[in-house]
């Protein structure tokens, strides 16, 4: 659009100059004329030369602002997960498993969605929920030095938002370490690893890998929010309501619930059901 202005305003420029050199009164009056408009000519493409250098540095400087924006918004997502895990701690979460194990490092919830004033759906859910997983949690009785380090190591490297290096840690330690006290948070962060790279499929599978196999960690009704979320994310739509429905269902008055009960009320508004 700028370009397409100094365009025009350059051709306008080119026409004043034939107009203004034309024959008037002679040769040396059109002569003297020609001279001065070529003058005003030369200056007026200057002056649209700076211009346009100026608007292109203009848009390089927005589009620089604009790429650490996206970058400081997806580096505080785990920040922010952390301070509402802290929040919830105190929460008991209805039919959750045990309490979280010190040893397991710190726990994380999804990000709050903002809250909106919505009345209350008219009708039943029609959507069947996700199948109760049958697996059954596996755990040994303590973890070695090697075994914490190592999952130490992939922790680190997600709260230093290395998100492939975590990924990478992370599927390392559960191949490692399959039955470690440490391997249901260790699937879950791997989840999370790939759902803030928005690789939304491998993600998923994370999530609900979780479900399956530790049904009873205390990760595992985030692991049902995020199969939601994820859900919401790649279009799915009957998908997560189904899960997110299932959250409210399983987890009535918690943060949980909350954060499931907003995302529906951005489906509906946004015409997804």
């Amino acid at each position: 659009m700028m370009y397409r202005k100094c365009f025009k305003t350059l051709v306008a420029s080119f026409a004043l100059a034939t107009i203004v050199s034309a024959p008037v009164s002679g040769p040396l009056l059109a002569q003297d004329a020609g001279s001065s408009a070529m003058a005003n000519l030369v200056i007026q493409v200057q002056e649209l030369q700076d211009e346009v250098r100026m608007l292109r540095g203009q848009l390089e400087e927005q589009s620089r602002e604009l790429e650490n924006l996206k970058r400081r918004q997806r580096d505080q997502y785990l920040d922010l997960d952390q301070r509402l895990s802290e929040m919830r701690d105190a929460q008991p979460v209805a039919g959750a498993g045990p309490a979280v194990r010190a040893a397991q490092g710190p726990t994380v919830s999804p990000a709050q969605d903002s809250p909106e004033v919505r009345d209350p759906m008219e009708s039943q859910s029609q959507v069947s929920g996700i199948g109760q997983p049958v697996a059954q949690s596996q755990s040994a009785p303590g973890a070695g030095l090697d075994e914490k380090a190592a999952y130490d190591q992939a922790f680190q490297a997600l709260k230093e938002l290395r998100y492939a290096d975590a990924a990478e840690e992370f599927q390392s330690f559960l191949d490692r370490y399959p039955n470690s006290e440490y391997a249901d948070n260790a699937q879950y962060w791997l989840g999370e690893s790939y759902y803030v790279t928005r690789n939304y499929d491998i993600a998923l599978a994370s999530f609900e890998s979780l479900i399956a196999q530790f049904p009873e960690s205390p990760k595992a009704p985030d692991a049902l929010l995020k199969i939601g979320y994820t859900h919401y994310e790649l279009e799915q739509w009957d998908s997560a309501r189904a899960a997110l429905t299932q959250v409210q269902e399983n987890y009535p008055d918690t943060t949980l619930s909350r954060l499931a009960e907003n995302r529906l009320r951005s489906m509906r508004m946004e015409g997804h059901y």
